[in-house]
Parts: structure tokens; C-alpha cells; sequence
């Protein structure tokens, strides 16, 4: 079964189009927050996510009941106020906090005694977040409960089904992301489900980036429209029929290997982590497949997304790796990765010995099969 946590800062909303980013971008946000007489003293502090974390941005002391934000952000991001009092340990010092889009609007927090259950007023692009939210919620929560109670047990007939209804409701919430994009090409939110939902894991960009296309030119050329650009172009590089791009990265004795050094050659190009089980758990297929067809004009690169080299040396050997392993350190932001448009691992490419890709995602236990079809 697939493991599936619950959705909450990503999972966006139904509603009416928001202001165009330009109109936002002209004036600062003013956070007003309201929590009651709080029995001892408190403060309140505004984090943001800054370089996919979040971050303390702002704080503020709480008189009256009463707090107050102000500032500009350059495009609407997700935010959270937490309640700090004095003297508070432990959980009880993180645990009073509420999560939110920030953007240039007044917008008002309003709690009794703490900011947990507050409700969130002025922040169009939060209400379409939440509206979304509990659009999705019936199908996130229909995953969790399946996951919980088929968890560990025997693939039978029950559990087949389980597993169906599963993907449905993961097809389910693909399709409502999507069709809110779409439906919303002059909303941020709109832009960001686009972003971080239907540009997911995985996707073909033949067929979402015409979605891309009915943006605003405002949202289009805005940050996160410069970013989600680049996503969709990097990940037309991993396309079956494309011409391989060449790379360049250092093998495990620090030694520079280049891509382009195997033309003439089947190359399977695996992107992996010592940290990702999938990843890990597929070794022993493509140890055979590779043991296999070895000396059949086969060979296999391996791009590990690990930023601690001890740990990628330690994975290769206990998992008997033969074949050649690069890696930049760099974790997520490998250059190869980021070069293909991969975000999500395992992934790979096969490709031809002219350098064109011809298979992607080749896993399983009839890997050595589907391998051996596309060799000749």
C-alpha cells in the first residue's frame, strides 16, 4: 500500500480568482492577531518559509491580547504565527500555532485563549487554500484510513481492492488540482497548486504544460512562474525521444566522469539516495539485471542525491553497487538532478547508443525483461 501522510500546508482550494499578483505586490501586509487575556505573559512570533523552511521572521509582544505584523512579502508564501509564553518547556513552548498564506492584505488572526483554532480573515489566497483543502479532505482521509488497516497484511483479494481504491482516490485529488489550476489563471493559488501539485513527483510536460500557457503574463513572469518555467523546461531533458544532455560530475574516488564517455552504449542512468528506501529496496533488481546484461553493451550510471559521502559509500557497498556512482553532494539540488527535472527518486533513463532516451522508470522484478526488449 502506498504510505500516505496528510495533506496540510500543499494541498490548496476551490474559490473565486484572486487579485492579480501585480495589484498584491504594490502594498505591504498588516497581521493583526487577537487571542483573549492569556494568564501569563507571551509573544508572538512570525515564521516564513525562506529556502524551503521555515524561518523566523518577525515577533512581536502581546499586550491586551493583542499583536501586531507588519512588512511586504513579494509573492503570497506560507506563513505561521506561534504563541510563545513565558516559561513554557518542552511541547507546551511549540505547540500553540497556526499555519497560513501571508500576503499583502490586512489580514486578522481572532483566538480565545491561544492562536491554535483562530480564524483567518483577509488572506484570499489562504480561504482558496482551505477550500481546496477540504475539497481533497474526503480522499486524504480515505487513503490514511486504507493505509492503516491493510498496513502489513496479506495481498489478497481485500487488500487488491483496498489498493484500487487507493489510486483512485490519489487519481481523484491529481484531477481537482489540476482542474483548479486551470480554472484559475489569474490566481497565485492557482500558479502554486500548478507549481507543487500538478508539476508533482512526476508528470509529462506534453501534456500539463498547456495549462502553464493560460497564466497571466503578471504570474507567468513572477518569481514562482520563473521557477515553475524552468521546472517544466528541465523536465523535458528526461523525455523519451530527447536527446541525453551531457553532464560531468565526480565518481566515488573523486575522479570526473562525463556521460558522453559511454556513447555508443545502452546506459541506464539511475537517480538514487542512500537515504530512500524504494530506492534501496530496487538494488537487488538491477544487481541482477545488470550481472545479466553486463557484457551486452549495457551499462549503468548511478546519480545518488545523498549530501553525506560516508553514507553513499556505506550504501553502495552493503548493497553491492558494480556499476559507476557520481554524486555532488549536494542532496536535492544535485546538479544532475536539477539538470533533469528529478525531484522525486527512484527515477531513471535508458538510453540508446546514439544518446537518445528511450525508456524512463524501469523497476521491478521483471527488470531485467523489459530490459532485454529494449537492448538489441
Amino acid at each position: 500500500m502506498l504510505n500516505v501522510k496528510p495533506f496540510s500546508l500543499l494541498i490548496f482550494s476551490i474559490a473565486i480568482c484572486c487579485l492579480p499578483l501585480t495589484v498584491l505586490a504594490q502594498k505591504g501586509y498588516t497581521i493583526t492577531g487577537k487571542v483573549g487575556q492569556l494568564k501569563v505573559p507571551a509573544k508572538a512570533m512570525l515564521l516564513t518559509v525562506q529556502n524551503g523552511a521555515f524561518r523566523n521572521q518577525d515577533s512581536a509582544i502581546i499586550k491586551n491580547g493583542v499583536f501586531q505584523f507588519k512588512g511586504k512579502v513579494e509573492e503570497p508564501k506560507q506563513a505561521i504565527v506561534s504563541i510563545i509564553r513565558d516559561g513554557a518547556k518542552g511541547a507546551e513552548a511549540s505547540n500553540d500555532y497556526i499555519s497560513f498564506f501571508l500576503e499583502n492584505s490586512k489580514i486578522t488572526l481572532k483566538g480565545t485563549d491561544s492562536i491554535r483554532n483562530a480564524q483567518i480573515e483577509g488572506s484570499i489566497a489562504d480561504k482558496q487554500n482551505r477550500d481546496l483543502e477540504a475539497s481533497i479532505q474526503p480522499y486524504t482521509r480515505l487513503i490514511i484510513r486504507l493505509n492503516d488497516e491493510f498496513r502489513g497484511k496479506p495481498k489478497d483479494d481485500a487488500w487488491k481492492k483496498a489498493s484500487d481504491s487507493v489510486t483512485n482516490a490519489i487519481a481523484q485529488i491529481k484531477l481537482l488540482n489540476a482542474r483548479f489550476a486551470e480554472s484559475h489563471p489569474n490566481s497565485f493559488m492557482g500558479l502554486y497548486v500548478y507549481h507543487y501539485n500538478v508539476l508533482g513527483s512526476k508528470f509529462n510536460p506534453a501534456e500539463v504544460e498547456p495549462i502553464f500557457q493560460k497564466f497571466s503574463p503578471a504570474l507567468q513572469s513572477s518569481p514562482l512562474g520563473i521557477r515553475t518555467l524552468e521546472k517544466l523546461t528541465a523536465s523535458k531533458k528526461g523525455q523519451a525521444g530527447v536527446k541525453v544532455t551531457d553532464f560531468t560530475q565526480n565518481d566515488l574516488n573523486g575522479t570526473p566522469f562525463t556521460l558522453s564517455s559511454l556513447r555508443g552504449k545502452y546506459v541506464l542512468v539511475d537517480f538514487w539516495a542512500s537515504w530512500c528506501g524504494p530506492c534501496r529496496a530496487e538494488s537487488p533488481n538491477l544487481v541482477k539485471a545488470y550481472e545479466q546484461l553486463k557484457n551486452k553493451n549495457f551499462e549503468v550510471v548511478g546519480v545518488s542525491l545523498d549530501e553525506n559521502k560516508g553514507a553513499w559509500e556505506a550504501a553502495v557497498k552493503k548493497d553491492g553497487l558494480p556499476w559507476i556512482q557520481v554524486c555532488d553532494m549536494k542532496g536535492w539540488k544535485n546538479d544532475v538532478a536539477v539538470l533533469y527535472g528529478v525531484n522525486s527518486v527512484p527515477q531513471n533513463f535508458l538510453i540508446d547508443p546514439n544518446g537518445v532516451i528511450i525508456a524512463r522508470d524501469l523497476r521491478g522484478e521483471g527488470l531485467t525483461e523489459k530490459l532485454s526488449t529494449l537492448i538489441k
